[in-house]
């Protein structure tokens, strides 16, 4: 596996950056826990969006008090858009299962893999700091529409590079190909 360091210098692996971030990913490299592991990865970040509809159910709860109910619908919206994408992360299916089997799978395509989910993570990172500024900006219409563009944009993109990962595994697990990168 290569390592490869960031612009902080940081050098450690993208397993052991996924590490850090995700309680009991550990066994991840384990060819036989993978299958496993990858629902713990998932699960764990279904978890993360789940949380985030609190922030949006305090924004509705207050734009309510406030008596600002026509502010309400964009709020309401990410909290649907919140749910759709938890659930298609939370349920995704195992149609890439020959991914995880052991004969399948190559070093570079696991590298990338642990790539990828390094940057779903950072991405999940940026729409919860999203969510703690969408808090914070429901003083005026203006703010409150641009905080919620902003993280209705994010989920979007995040949703997209869930696709990606999928299509991705898909490709590993049909060919014996390494794959079509994940990063151009």
């Amino acid at each position: 596996m290569s390592t490869t360091g960031n612009a902080s210098g940081d050098n450690r692996n993208w397993l052991q950056k996924l590490v850090d971030k995700i309680p009991g990913i550990s066994g991840y490299q384990a060819k036989e826990t993978r299958r496993d592991v990858d629902k713990l990865f998932r699960v764990t970040l279904a978890d993360r969006l789940r949380r985030l509809k609190d922030t949006t159910s305090g924004v509705v709860r207050d734009l309510t008090d406030g008596g600002r109910l026509f502010e309400v619908a964009p709020v309401e919206r990410i909290s649907k858009k919140l749910d759709t994408v938890e659930n298609r992360i939370r349920f995704a299916t195992y149609g890439y299962a020959g991914f995880f089997d052991a004969v399948q799978i190559k070093e570079d395509q696991l590298d990338q893999l642990y790539r990828f989910d390094f940057a779903l993570i950072e991405k999940i990172e940026g729409i919860e700091s999203l969510a703690e500024k969408l808090r914070a900006s429901t003083g005026t219409s203006a703010e409150l529409k641009t905080a919620t563009a902003a993280i209705e944009q994010a989920l979007d993109e995040l949703s997209h590079k869930f696709d990606t990962r999928h299509e991705a595994l898909n490709g590993f697990a049909s060919s014996d190909a390494p794959g079509r990168p994940l990063f151009s």
